[in-house]
């Protein structure tokens, strides 16, 4: 598994880095830097609906005479304010600058006001409710470092920060061709097409883009092809013209008329055998300049090959760190006869565990097929040189759609 991991790793290899509009980099990487060439707040401003107060610097307490003279207002809109002298107070909103010579602003529900006079009830700190220009951010400070993800909250920084644009990592654009004369799209009853005997409904290529989509990257073209050589070297080409990766299911079994196997082992593309189950048939290698990562057509194995294999590359390549999925150790439910010597991919359920205490782990190993993700938040690939593993052991379990500390609470 790891060396054909290291084949595709090399294969997909880094992206191109570009630099792009602020909205159209979510949830790519950055490949540089981000600095702020300004600060934020801009400006002091008032961080409550309330009132700015002049008290000459001085800090004011509860028992001295705390009466000032209301003589404007301020709103949150550009303008130019005189600065305030001591006594003096202007009624202020939320984000509004503050003027020079202002000490504090108090909030409104501790003002008492009688007409072009306010009172304030206890004591007033300085600078109290006010936000500093550079409190959040100071000029030159650095935002994110190479690798940070593109986040909403990022993005929402660097527009508040004036920063239209960022460089990052392209993302991959990634056709999926599904083969197999038994194969049709569209959903059961449909009343376009009534099924014939030994036709099947094709669900990998749905798979396979929600599970590259997760990954960050793009597909740009999908197809179900026949097994026909002519008609899959067609596929093939105009797929290569889209995008950067090709991935495949089907066609690399073991049988006399597997449609990839034949059309491109003297193309460019090596098939070989990986120990793991499901899964041992594989292929990487390049069709027209194209990179290309064939997957067992079995939607179990094309799974666990593309979780071992084409996550990890894709998104190592679009400069993302690790493939994104927390791990835990957690505590067998039941005993498991394994396999030593073959790595085997298994989905389980991992349960709600108190706090402080290992989860437990229900690994599901009866059927070969898709149904195996019923229930399952998790699965791990088992290798280990004993025969059986027993109620209680540990494994270590990948979390699907979740960290690990909901998991465990």
């Amino acid at each position: 598994m790891a060396e054909h991991a290291a084949v595709v790793a090399e294969l997909i290899g880094p992206t191109v880095t570009a630099t792009v509009p602020l909205c159209g980099s979510r949830g790519s990487v950055t490949a540089s830097t981000i600095v702020a060439g300004t600060r934020l707040p801009r400006f002091d401003n008032s961080a409550v609906d309330g009132f700015a107060v002049a008290a000459g610097g001085r800090r004011l307490t509860v028992d001295e005479r705390q009466e000032f003279e209301l003589v404007g207002q301020i709103n949150a809109e550009p303008g130019e304010y005189p600065r305030l002298v001591a006594g003096l107070a202007l009624r202020i909103m939320t984000g509004a600058p503050v003027p020079d010579g202002v000490d504090a602003v108090v909030a409104q529900e501790h003002v008492t006001r009688d007409g072009d006079r306010i009172r304030i009830a206890g004591g007033i700190a300085p600078s109290l409710n006010i936000r500093a220009a550079g409190e959040e951010v100071p000029d030159g400070a650095v935002i994110a470092r190479r690798g940070a993800v593109m986040t909403a909250g990022l993005a929402g920084l660097c527009a508040a920060l004036g920063i239209n644009t960022v460089e990052v990592y392209a993302k991959l654009r990634v056709a999926i061709l599904s083969t197999g004369s038994e194969l049709v799209e569209g959903s059961a009853g449909s009343p376009r097409h009534e099924l014939r005997p030994g036709e099947i409904l094709a669900s990998n290529a749905i798979m396979l883009t929600h599970a590259v989509a997760e990954c960050g990257a793009t597909v740009v073209h999908t197809a179900t092809v026949s097994d026909d050589p002519e008609d899959f070297l067609d596929a093939m080409t105009r797929a290569g013209a889209l995008a950067d990766v090709v991935i495949t299911s089907g066609g690399i079994g073991f049988g006399d008329h597997d449609v990839v196997k034949s059309s491109l082992r003297d193309r460019g593309v090596d098939l070989c055998i990986v120990n793991m189950r499901p899964g041992r048939p594989q292929g990487a290698g390049r069709f027209e300049g194209v990179a290309v990562v064939t997957l067992p057509g079995n939607p179990l194995a094309a799974l666990a090959s593309f979780e071992a294999f084409i996550r990890p590359a894709l998104r190592t390549a679009m400069g993302f760190s690790g493939d994104g999925r927390p791990t835990l150790r957690a505590q067998l439910n039941h005993t498991i006869d394994t396999r030593p010597g073959t790595v085997r991919f298994i989905l389980g359920a991992v349960a709600n565990a108190p706090s402080g205490s290992v989860p437990v782990v229900d690994l599901t190993t009866t059927g070969r097929g898709l149904s195996a993700v019923i229930g399952a938040n998790c699965f791990t690939f088992l290798d280990t040189d004993r025969p059986r593993l027993a109620a209680g052991d540990l494994v270590t379990v990948t979390v699907e759609g979740g960290a690990p500390g909901d998991l465990a609470r």
